[in-house]
């Protein structure tokens, strides 16, 4: 049911019912003023009929023998359209008009009822004795057929308060959910438009048409743009100048919604696109370690393979194995990244991450010797898994392809936090600095993933910073630095490193 018609029947209701109401209320009103001035009149009748008929009684007590016509036509002339008597000492002396066959006791005014009649009286006291008195009565149905007629012209009132009701209910829904009605119309303007947006894009690859398989290409091992087209957004947005409070209010509602679920599809798109780069890169990087796993395993059922051959054998599957679950880790990590979610982003002191990185390094490295230097108040907004993974990797490399000597240091300014951990090895060549930070960037016989520079890039971006290579101060080696803002938020990343 629409919510004009809505309006309508529940004006068609209320508009008779109040319509009615107020008449009764003002039925009840008339009838109590009527009464009042019907016993106002007998009041007055009373008054005025008082000095002829203690006349009347008078003359009658003098000379019973001979009627008092002249007074008696007085008394009829005055009585008017009502009831009187003059009743002596129980005797009706006279009689004019509509009057009860028993006379009532008291003054009044007030009503006597005589089988199924009822009159109205009010009587006096008349004559010098007192022993005489006039009553004047009259009948209850004359003011009930003025209360009827009454009641009467209150029903095609209310019928047709009843019709303008529907009218004006039909009007004022018209005119009241006019700005709901436009709201809907933009609604399904927005829902077509994002179902034309949305065919295009389901229907753009035939491959995805005829259910064929995807064959994934050898990854961009520069680390690439994304070349990826856009998801389909819904630009257009409700209006919010209505003029109406609430429909302002539902429409911002709304248009909070359709943000939400662009992000929502965006997001979704963004995880899809990262699961197929994932896959696709995996499958790229896992195909040589697993190639060369299967000739080794192959040799080991040889009859006639020597014990030192078959050790070398088992210790080359061992760093295969190794590096594939290392590779397998960087790639779960930079996963995690591409998808990590704003909430997490909290307060977070980087100088106890970067302390509790290098106890566990020199754990790890037990021939390495590292020494600190971390800052109080190191302070940023950022994702403190995140930024343990960049000093991880730090740690990782300096240990792995510098000497034993690796400074870390972490230090403050005004706007920004700076982490740098520095070794004293061969250096890596002003040339090659920066694609170091590209996937599968390898020295020769390293046994890293080559993802690790990466992942640190790729955090220190997600917060906001950058990281970069350069030499120590103060002689040889490798300085890795990583600068992140103190107040950020997760930045936008144009590019996927997993592509």
């Amino acid at each position: 049911m629409k919510l004009s018609t809505r309006f309508a029947l529940c004006l068609a209701v209320a508009v008779p019912l109040l319509v009615a109401l107020a008449g009764l209320v003002v039925l009840a009103l008339v009838s109590q003023d009527l009464r009042a001035e019907r016993d106002d009149r007998l009041a007055a009748r009373l008054r005025a009929l008082t000095p002829v008929a203690a006349s009347y009684t008078w003359r009658a007590r003098v000379l019973p023998a001979i009627p008092p016509d002249f007074l008696q036509q007085r008394l009829v002339t005055a009585a008017g359209s009502g009831g009187a008597c003059v009743v002596l000492k129980g005797t009706k002396l006279l009689v004019i008009g509509d009057v009860p066959g028993t006379p009532p006791a008291g003054d009044g005014p007030g009503d006597h009822v005589e089988g199924e009649r009822r009159w109205r009286f009010v009587a006096g006291a008349v004559g010098w004795q007192g022993d005489a008195r006039l009553i004047l009565f009259e009948p209850e149905e004359r003011l009930g057929d003025q209360i009827a007629a009454l009641a009467q012209r209150l029903v095609p009132v209310t019928v047709a308060a009843a019709g303008v009701g529907v009218v004006a209910g039909l009007a004022l829904g018209a005119f009241a959910v006019r700005p709901l009605s436009r709201l809907g119309r933009q609604a399904r303007t927005i829902g077509a438009t994002a179902r034309a947006d949305d065919a295009p894009a389901r229907t753009s690859d035939p491959r995805a048409r005829t259910g064929a398989a995807r064959t994934a290409d050898p990854p961009d091992r520069t680390g690439a743009a994304r070349t990826a087209d856009p998801l389909p957004r819904t630009e257009t947005r409700l209006t919010t100048t209505a003029g109406v409070a609430e429909i302002d209010e539902l429409a911002r509602l709304l248009n909070d919604l359709l943000d939400r679920r662009d992000a929502a599809v965006a997001r979704t798109g963004e995880a899809l696109e990262t699961a197929r780069a994932f896959a696709a890169t995996a499958a790229h990087e896992l195909r040589t370690p697993l190639t060369s796993m299967g000739p080794n395993l192959s040799l080991l059922d040889h009859p006639g393979l020597d014990p030192a051959e078959r050790a070398e054998i088992i210790a080359d599957l061992l760093a295969e194995h190794g590096r594939i679950q290392r590779l397998i880790t960087m790639l779960r990590c930079l996963a995690r990244g591409e998808l990590i979610d704003p909430a997490a982003f909290t307060e977070a002191d980087v100088a106890e991450i970067v302390n509790d990185a290098v106890e566990d390094a020199r754990r790890r490295h037990p021939k390495a010797t590292i020494t600190t230097g971390l800052a109080d108040g190191a302070r940023v907004r950022g994702w403190a898994e995140g930024l343990r993974m960049i000093a991880d990797n730090l740690l990782d490399n300096a240990a792995v392809h510098g000497s034993a000597a690796i400074t870390v240091t972490v230090e403050t300014g005004e706007e920004a936090v700076v982490l740098a951990v520095q070794d004293d090895g061969p250096g890596v060549p002003p040339e090659d600095r920066e694609a170091m930070f590209g996937r599968f960037r390898r020295r020769s016989g390293s046994p890293g993933s080559g993802l690790g520079l990466t992942l640190v890039r790729q955090q220190a971006t997600l917060h906001g910073g950058g990281a970069t290579l350069g030499v120590p101060l103060d002689g040889p080696g490798t300085r890795a630095e990583v600068r992140l803002p103190r107040r950020t938020g997760p930045a936008e990343i144009a590019r996927s490193w997993l592509e």
